[in-house]
């Protein structure tokens, strides 16, 4: 061999091992020419990143986003209970700041304003059970044990007589009164209704201590709401947000004065009819006439039962009484007192109460309220100006 053709061997396998590295590199995963894989100790390389629009990539983050959004709603669900509890407590805060905003334009520090509020609250409604407690439990217990004469009296009547002759309507109730599912389900029901009482004063004392929290630190909570708004805003904000809390204020208010009203009169007509158990009667009345729409006209249906079983002439006397009085508080009363406050038309007031008990029952009626006054309020004094000068 010459020197000449040792050269140009010698330069080929230079060649062929420079391309052979020039392979490897180009894709690290494919084995080298000759066999040899190129996946020995200090010849690994890291592979390819994986694209992110690769489908695996897509399937693996979405299904963690789903699982995410699934336990976060749930989450929020079972935390439903405990936002409501806080904003009731919060509304109620609200309605009680204008009482607490009199006596420090007075001087008085808030601290002492806010102790002299709730506490006033405190001892009315201490003395406001005191008062009702035991007539309310004698009166309550009366009524209960003197249901089954009523119902006798009542299954002497010719008309029901008729229908339980036709019909069985006695036999059938004292068959399934005679049956272990009722007991069970009775029992069920008594055991039940502990609970939901127990649940209802821890419940009662919670939105009690967060409504004092709150009615003293409102204007720090305000304060702190507004640092999140830009400087160049702030000021409008607030000047809105106010104008928010100061109808919201004024709904519980009048609701409160109206609902006093509507238990007031019921009393007296009780008591002009000389029925026996006026008190439950009549606060069942001021409680019920919380609800909006339909909570006045409940509580008058039940009234009026009760007092049927008295006497019938005192029930046709007592619906006539609640038709008119509802009549009057719906044109007359309701309007002066939530005129200033709140200034809802009546047809959004009706379309909010039913959207707030479609969402979240009677608590969601009675928020849905004053909620649409704050939006009707931001409405007159953004989006309606910003229209005419458009």
């Amino acid at each position: 061999m010459t020197a000449t053709d040792v050269s140009a061997s010698a330069g080929k396998s230079s060649a062929s091992e420079h391309g052979a590295a020039e392979y490897n590199a180009a894709d690290p995963a494919k084995p080298e020419p000759g066999g040899r894989s190129g996946r020995g100790p200090g010849a690994r390389r890291p592979g390819r990143p994986l694209r992110r629009s690769h489908p695996y990539y897509v399937g693996f983050v979405g299904g963690l986003g789903l699982i995410l959004a699934y336990y976060l709603a749930q989450a929020l669900v079972s935390l439903t209970s405990v936002l409501v509890l806080i904003v009731i407590a919060l509304f109620l805060a609200v309605g009680l700041n204008p009482f607490v905003e009199r006596l420090t334009a007075r001087g008085l520090q808030r601290r002492w304003a806010v102790l002299i509020v709730a506490g006033t609250c405190l001892l009315l409604f201490a003395g406001f059970v005191t008062a009702i407690a035991q007539p309310l439990a004698e009166q309550t217990t009366s009524l209960i044990a003197s249901l089954p004469q009523h119902l006798e009296q009542l299954g002497r009547n010719a008309t029901v007589r008729r229908f339980d002759a036709k019909y069985n309507i006695v036999g059938r109730l004292q068959s399934l009164l005679a049956q272990a599912d009722t007991a069970k389900m009775i029992a069920g029901g008594i055991l039940g209704f502990g609970e939901f009482l127990i649940s209802s004063v821890f419940k009662a004392f919670t939105v009690l201590v967060m409504t004092i929290y709150f009615l003293g630190s409102l204007p720090t909570i305000k304060q702190s709401t507004y640092q999140l708004i830009p400087a160049s805003r702030r000021a409008r904000v607030g000047e809105l947000a106010d104008g928010v809390l100061e109808r919201v204020g004024g709904y519980v208010s009048g609701a409160v004065t109206v609902a006093a009203l509507a238990g007031l009169a019921s009393y007296l007509m009780l008591a002009v009819l000389n029925v026996p158990y006026m008190l439950p009667l009549a606060l069942l009345i001021a409680l019920t006439d919380f609800v909006p729409l339909v909570g006045a006209t409940i509580g008058a249906l039940i009234v009026t039962l009760v007092v049927l079983f008295d006497s019938p002439v005192k029930a046709v006397v007592a619906g006539i009484f609640f038709i008119v009085y509802q009549q009057f508080e719906n044109f007359v009363i309701y309007p002066r007192v939530m005129a200033r406050s709140v200034d809802v038309p009546p047809m959004i007031a009706v379309i909010a109460a039913l959207i707030g008990a479609a969402l979240l029952g009677v608590i969601g009626a009675l928020l849905a309220i004053p909620l649409s006054a704050g939006l009707a309020y931001i409405v007159r004094e953004v989006l309606l100006p910003r229209q005419d000068r458009s």
